[in-house]
Parts: C-alpha cells; sequence; structure tokens
C-alpha cells in the first residue's frame, strides 16, 4: 500500500505540469487504489502514464455509479453460486462482474472512457463490452442469461415519456428481465424509495416480475457519493406472495447467515436475519424495525395492541390560521413532520397548522391520556414508525392508520390521570416552595422543614442503581461517606470520569463503524498541533474538549440526512439516550466543576470544614443539573462482560454479567448477537441492537475484586489506571500494548495531507 500511495502521489505531481492534463473537480484515488492492489503496480503506471485514463480513473464515475463495499460482492457470490451466464446492463468500474473474471458475462457501458478504463486499467476482454445506450442495446440482444447484476444510479429519470415507474434504473431493470430465462433472476441495487414508491410497484407488477428479496445496504454504504440507504432487490417471474427482507452488513458472519436463510427460505432468529413479508404493507425496512420494537416495547406494558383507527378518526388541517380550526373536546392534534409534542388545543402548535393532523377520538379513549401517550418513549417511537420517505420523512394519514396503541380500558386511563394529576400537583408544590426560598430567604429554615417529607423518597440511591457500573459506583462512595471532604472529592472524579465516560461511549459507538470513523473524525480530533499528544497525559479539560467536540458532531449529524445512519452507528439507543446527546447543557457542568476544582487546589493548604460544606454545595447542584439531563438515558441500555456463549444459526447467545447500579455480585444475563464477543472485553448494548458495541479500553473491570478502572495516562512505557471507588488498590500500572497504542493513536490529528 505504501508503494501503491508514493506512486500515485509522485504521477500526480508530474501530472499537474501538464497543461492538457484534466484534473477533476473533486479528484477521487480510490480507483487508483484498486488498480494497484488488484493489478499491482504495472498496471497502475500504466494508467498512470495515460493522461486521459488517469482522469477517468479519478472523476469517480461524474455521479454515473455508486461505491459498492466489497462486502456487497461477497454476498452476491453466495446468491450466485448455480448461476453461469450473467449481463449487467450499467456494467463500470464497481460493477460485481469484475469480480468474477472467470465467469461468462456480458456487459452495456454507455460511457466511452468508463469502457476504455475497463479494458486498459481492468483488463476486461473488449468483446465482452457493448458500448452505447443500454435501453437500446437490451433490444438488440437476443442471448438471454442466467442472472443479471447491475447497480444502475439512482437519479436518472425515465427516458420516455410514457414510462410507468418514472425511473430510469427501474426501466432499464424491467427491459433486462426480457433477457433472463424462465428461471433466471435479476439482482439490483434499487433506491430506498422502491419499497413504497406505488408507480414502481405498479411498473414492476405489470411487467409480470416479482420481487423476492430486498436486502437492505444501511446508511453509509455508499459513502461518500451519499449517505442514503438502498437495497440489493432479488427479482424474477416466479410468482411469489411474501418477499424476504434483511439487512446486511460489513458483518460476514451476518450476512452469510442472512444468505442461508434466503436460500433455505427459513425466517432469521433475529429481524435482521430475515422476515418473509406482504410487500404491499411494507414501507421501508428501517421502519420494519421501528414497527418490531414498539411492538417490544408494547409487550412490557402487558396490554394488547388496538389499530388507532378503531379508536380514532383523522384529517389534515387546511386552516393557515389557529382561529380558523374547528376545534372540540375531542380532537388532539399530532404533528405531521418532526417530534414535537402532540396536543389537546392548537394554542400550543410549535408548527403550522398545515403541519397538523387532527384526530377526533371515540368514547373509548380519553383524549388527556392519548396525549401524554403519544409523548412517551413508546409513543415518540410508535410516530417514528409509520413515517414514510426516503429523505423528508413524515406521517400521511394513509400511514397514520397502521399505527398501533398499547392503551388500557378508559377507566384505567382515567385512573393513571388522575395519578398523573397528583405527581404534577407535588411538582407544583415543590416549585411553590422554591420560589417562596428565593423570594423570602429569611423562611429557610420553615421551607426546608416543609420538604423534608419528600427527601426520602426522592433519594439519589435509586437513581444510582439504573446507571452503568464505572460512573454508579464512584456516587455510591460519595453516598455512602460522611465526611465532607471526602464526598467533595468522590463528586471531583465523579464528573471527570462522566466526561471520559460518555467519551467512550461515543468513540467506541463511532469507532465500531471503521468507514464512519474515518470520514467523520476530523469533526471531533483538534486540528492544532500542540493537542497532538494531548491523551498520552489525558487531562479533565481535555476529556471535556473531547467530549464537547463529540456532542457537536452527533448534534450536527442527527439533524440532517445522516440521522438514520447515526442512529444505527450508535446502536439505535432510545430517545432518552439521544436527547441526553442533544443537550448543550452537558459541557457547561462539566466545565464548571473543573473551574471549580482547579481553583481549589490553586489555593493549596488543607480546607476547612466550612469551605467543605460549601465546595459540596456548589457541586451537589452541579450533580442535580447533571440528573436532570441524564433522567433515563441509560434505562434501556447496558454495560455487560460476557462470557460463555452458543452459536446457532446466525446468533450468538452469550452469558454476561450486566455492570449496572453496584449491587454486587451482578446478575447474569442473557445476551443475543450478531458478532462474537470477547470475554475480555467490555460492549455497550441498546435494548434494541442484536450488535454489542465493543467499548474502547479505557475502562478496565476487575473480575475478580469487582473494581472499575479508568485509563489515566501514558508514563514512558507504562500504562496508569485509577480506580475511583476501589479503596484497597486504587491504581496499578502495566506495560502499553499494540491494541492501546492503536486506541490511542485514532485521536492523533492527521496530517495535511
Amino acid at each position: 500500500m505504501d508503494e501503491i500511495d508514493d506512486l500515485i502521489k509522485e504521477s500526480l505531481d508530474e501530472l499537474r505540469k501538464y497543461s492538457e492534463f484534466r484534473m477533476p473537480i473533486l479528484p477521487q484515488i480510490s480507483t487508483l487504489k484498486k488498480i494497484g492492489l488488484d493489478y499491482g503496480l504495472e498496471r497502475l503506471q500504466k494508467v498512470l502514464r495515460n493522461k486521459e485514463l488517469a482522469s477517468t480513473a479519478m472523476s469517480g464515475g461524474e455521479g454515473l455509479m455508486l461505491p459498492i463495499p466489497n462486502w456487497v460482492h461477497d454476498f452476491i457470490d453466495s446468491l450466485s453460486e448455480n448461476s453461469d451466464t450473467f449481463l449487467d446492463p450499467w456494467i463500470h468500474r464497481n460493477s460485481y462482474l469484475l469480480s468474477v473474471p472467470g465467469k461468462e458475462f456480458r456487459g452495456f457501458c454507455m460511457n466511452r472512457s468508463e469502457k476504455e478504463l475497463l479494458v486498459e486499467a481492468f483488463g476486461i476482454d473488449k468483446s465482452r463490452l457493448s458500448e452505447g445506450e443500454p435501453l437500446e442495446l437490451i433490444q438488440r440482444e437476443e442471448e438471454k442469461v442466467d442472472l443479471v447484476i447491475s447497480f444502475p444510479p439512482f437519479g436518472i429519470r425515465a427516458q420516455s415519456p410514457e414510462s410507468l415507474s418514472k425511473s430510469y434504473s427501474v426501466d432499464l431493470l424491467i427491459e433486462s428481465s426480457k433477457l433472463i430465462k424462465e428461471d433466471g433472476k435479476l439482482i439490483f441495487l434499487v433506491s430506498p424509495n422502491f419499497s413504497f414508491n406505488d408507480r414502481i410497484g405498479q411498473a414492476i407488477d405489470e411487467a409480470g416480475l416479482f420481487v423476492e428479496a430486498l436486502f437492505h445496504l444501511p446508511e453509509g454504504s455508499h459513502s461518500p457519493t451519499t449517505k442514503l440507504s438502498s437495497y440489493l432487490a432479488v427479482i424474477s417471474k416466479a410468482p411469489k406472495q411474501k418477499t424476504f427482507v434483511a439487512k446486511l452488513s460489513v458483518n460476514k458472519l451476518n450476512n452469510v447467515a442472512v444468505a442461508n436463510n434466503f436460500n433455505q427460505l427459513k425466517e432469521g432468529k433475529t429481524v435482521s436475519l430475515g422476515r418473509f413479508v406482504e410487500l404491499d404493507n411494507f414501507s421501508s425496512y428501517g421502519q420494519y424495525e421501528k414497527i418490531i420494537d414498539v411492538v417490544n416495547l408494547g409487550r412490557k406494558t402487558g396490554l394488547s395492541p388496538i389499530s388507532l383507527n378503531q379508536v380514532a378518526t383523522f384529517k389534515t388541517i387546511k386552516a393557515k390560521a389557529i382561529e380558523d380550526i374547528r376545534d372540540s373536546n375531542r380532537n388532539i392534534y399530532l404533528p405531521r413532520i418532526g417530534y414535537s409534542d402532540v396536543v389537546e388545543n392548537p394554542i400550543d402548535f410549535t408548527l403550522k397548522p398545515h403541519n397538523y393532523i387532527q384526530l377526533t377520538l371515540g368514547e373509548d379513549v380519553f383524549p388527556a391520556y392519548l396525549v401524554k401517550y403519544f409523548n412517551t418513549s413508546l409513543g415518540k417511537l410508535t410516530r417514528e414508525s409509520i413515517e414514510v420517505g426516503a429523505t423528508i420523512r413524515n406521517i400521511t394519514l394513509t400511514s397514520l392508520q397502521k399505527a398501533s396503541l398499547y392503551i388500557p380500558a378508559y377507566q384505567e386511563q382515567i385512573r393513571l390521570i388522575e395519578v398523573n394529576n397528583k405527581i404534577e400537583n407535588l411538582l407544583l408544590e415543590i416549585s411553590d416552595h422554591q420560589k417562596q426560598l428565593w423570594k423570602s430567604p429569611k423562611r429557610t429554615q420553615e421551607i426546608n422543614k416543609s420538604i423534608s417529607h419528600y427527601e426520602k423518597d426522592t433519594s439519589i440511591e435509586k437513581w444510582l442503581d439504573s446507571l452503568p457500573f464505572p460512573i454508579s459506583s464512584i456516587l455510591w462512595k460519595y453516598v455512602a461517606t460522611s465526611e465532607n471532604v471526602r464526598k467533595v472529592d468522590y463528586l471531583l472524579h465523579f464528573f471527570e470520569a462522566f466526561s471520559e465516560f460518555l467519551s467512550m461511549l461515543l468513540l467506541s459507538s463511532f469507532y465500531q463503524n471503521k468507514e464512519f470513523y474515518e470520514s467523520e473524525s476530523y469533526r471531533w480530533i483538534d486540528k492544532d498541533v500542540k493537542y497532538d499528544n494531548w491523551i498520552r497525559k489525558a487531562t479533565f479539560g481535555g476529556w471535556n474538549i473531547l467530549t464537547s467536540n463529540l456532542l457537536k458532531t452527533f448534534r450536527t449529524l442527527y439533524k440532517d440526512e445522516s440521522k438514520d445512519h447515526l442512529f444505527e452507528v450508535l446502536g439505535r439507543p432510545n430517545n432518552d439516550f439521544l436527547t441526553l446527546l442533544g443537550s448543550k447543557k452537558i459541557i457547561p457542568i462539566l466545565e464548571s466543576v473543573r473551574e471549580y476544582r482547579n481553583d481549589w487546589k490553586g489555593h493549596g493548604g488543607v480546607s476547612s470544614e466550612q469551605d467543605n460544606i460549601n465546595r459540596l454545595i456548589l457541586l451537589e447542584q452541579e450533580l442535580n443539573n447533571l440528573r436532570q439531563l441524564i433522567q433515563g438515558a441509560f434505562d434501556d441500555c447496558r454495560i455487560v462482560s460476557p462470557s460463555t456463549a452458543k452459536y446457532n444459526k446466525g446468533v450468538f447467545n452469550f452469558k454476561a454479567k450486566e455492570l449496572v447500579g453496584n449491587k454486587t455480585p451482578f446478575n447474569e444475563i442473557a445476551v443475543n448477537s450478531l458478532v462474537p464477543l470477547d470475554e475480555n472485553k467490555l460492549y455497550l448494548i441498546h435494548q434494541n441492537n442484536d450488535s454489542p458495541i465493543e467499548l474502547l479500553p479505557f475502562i478496565k473491570f476487575n473480575q475478580k475484586s469487582k473494581a472499575c478502572y479508568f485509563y489515566n495516562s501514558v508514563q514512558t512505557t507504562k500504562v496508569r489506571w485509577v480506580s475511583f471507588h476501589f479503596e484497597q488498590n486504587s491504581e496499578f500500572s502495566e506495560v502499553i500494548d499494540e491494541r492501546f497504542e492503536e486506541v490511542l493513536s485514532i485521536l492523533k490529528r492527521k496530517s495535511d495531507s
């Protein structure tokens, strides 16, 4: 690879000297690297000596092709084993057929320069390639094949005004079907709207074709050209009542299991390994996953599902002003886009009226109950599960009819609202005490006495039982000690550890998807050369900077078309976890604590008891602020330490210790995973994810002592680890190994090149 990189750099420097050399606006060298790796330096030199050929190789295909990961080619191998003859009606440098040179195939190439690249750089026999408009070439072709495999572009409109699909790639698919044998198949890369576009569905039906399978390629599979997802569609002339849907990934074991399930017509043990669905009721793979998540979460309520259209009618709002909306006490209003609150009254709209759907409820549903239901985690997930659209997603009247609700009988709804009202009254009472406290400082003692009966029920201990052990263990020490000076120390340790912990969770999630990390890491790695090696002597401030950059990255990417991709990269967390990551208040809290610590250390000497009390009050205030942000963020995710495992039909069944709270021994739980887990590592698992995230080794858990250690620094050739809760052996050092050096290197600033 180093030789290839050097050759490309030297050649490009030389080519730039020639005025006739056409350097692309955004040159890509991935094709040049592929040629060097697959065909050797001599072939690469040949391409680089040809100015026109080199320019074509760096052009990226001018939008006429998508990058295709190697694991997609590997997966197609398992679907095409019994085929002998092949055709690609839109052949290009990323085509599958280039990876099977021993097979008999033909290809239609619309672009002359791309054809020359295939012949000269990839060594394709020119007799196998036909140049011209693919739709016209298909009409002239007579010989039929076993398999048509193609990755055409998505965005080209149909050439003929009479096209039913309005899509060139779909028309190409349909025309190509005329060249497959009766038992032949087509494998086409298709756009995300293939599964829900009515015109496309009708065109496929009228052509007498059937969709046997849709294999989902997650968002980011075609980076950097697009962040949109896609499907690998398997289509034939044989009638099929149901379609097999599954998710592909970089995980080879996962893809092998998917292929086996499809070839054997079996459903997988998890959703991602394959399910048979009726295509008329299928919108997208992502939506289908969310529907399953709703079912799983709904089961926990102990209630049976009912369809929303059984208890409500709905219509879009035509009025332009809220004053013109005909309201009644049986109406509630649900946003069509985004996740702002469902409301009972138009006066509470946060969007324009046309962005809401008016639901008129029957007598079996209490309006106040359904409003609060739709604003819970289950309710928001339900709303997400009925969104449609590939880029701008929204809820339609048709999709709303598919919503399932898990709600009790009417009287139970009333009782729930009654209890909820009591809770809200208590909150108002406490809020009133707070206002009075600041209004009348002399009543402090009286107000303190008035709220004393709340303190036991709002104990921090209940909260600590739900937190991951690495941070919970420190707070338990804070709770357990009666000495104020030690309480201050434990809280300072907690905030620094929390910054490192949150950075570790995000870095681990991002690094698990190497392509994502490679393309986005510039957002969180400081570009100043003086911070190159900060991680080798990590400080509270250093972790805060990294955490801040990582959280900014989340907020930036979660607003655009990367949202679904980021959701998958993070391990499909719940809304509370996403809300925590989206908060802009975390870093100000951590920075305030860091400044307190620096000020207190700067004064030196032994602190008085009054100093300790004052400091404790400040830190407890920041702890309350952070607790408000965390709330239930960690309720549906776990840090686990795996042990024994069995492998069955594509799924690993592990026994694992659940590192939550501070009660030891830890609970042993069953973990189903699509990837193998190492018993010497820790993993993060969100409840809806079957691919646990391997945590980067910034934390160590000692199985024997139940002690948790945080990475502190590198001292010459050793790594220093510290524990903030285990007093018998609060720190240790060990010789740094290659694995940890690799982890540290991912935070190193990249060179300008």
